[in-house]
C-alpha cells in the first residue's frame, strides 16, 4: 500500500522533472536565438559600426527637422488665427449687409403695399 506521503513525493518529482524538461527545451531554444543574434551581428558588425558612427549627425538632422517643424507649425497656427479673423470679419461684414438688404426688402415691400391698398381702395 502507498502512503500519501509517497504519492506526494511521486507527485513532487513528476512536477520538477516536468519543470526541469520545459526548462531544458526553452534553454535550448533561447540557446538557437542567441546563435542566430550572433552570426547577424558578424554578418552586420561593419555596417552597424558606420550606423553608430554615423548617428550623432542623424541626431543633429533630427534636432534641426523638429526645429524647423516647430516653427512651421507655429506658423501655421499664425496663418490659421489670421484666416479665422478675416472669416470672421467677412461674416460679419455680409450680416451686416444681409440686414441692410432686409430693411430695404421690407421698405419695398411696404411701399408695394401701400400702392395695391390704395389702387383697391379706389377699385371698390
Amino acid at each position: 500500500m502507498i502512503s500519501y506521503k509517497d504519492l506526494g513525493l511521486l507527485i513532487l518529482f513528476l512536477i520538477i522533472s516536468g519543470v526541469g524538461v520545459y526548462t531544458f527545451i526553452t534553454l535550448n531554444n533561447l540557446n538557437g536565438i542567441l546563435k542566430r543574434v550572433r552570426e547577424l551581428m558578424d554578418k552586420n558588425s561593419s555596417n552597424i559600426d558606420k550606423t553608430l558612427d554615423r548617428l550623432p549627425s542623424i541626431a543633429s538632422n533630427v534636432d534641426d527637422a523638429t526645429a524647423k517643424i516647430k516653427d512651421e507649425v507655429e506658423n501655421a497656427g499664425d496663418a490659421v488665427g489670421l484666416i479665422s479673423e478675416t472669416v470672421t470679419d467677412t461674416v460679419l461684414s455680409v450680416s451686416d449687409g444681409t440686414q441692410e438688404v432686409i430693411e430695404y426688402i421690407r421698405i419695398i415691400a411696404q411701399i408695394i403695399k401701400i400702392i395695391i391698398n390704395t389702387f383697391f381702395k379706389k377699385s371698390k
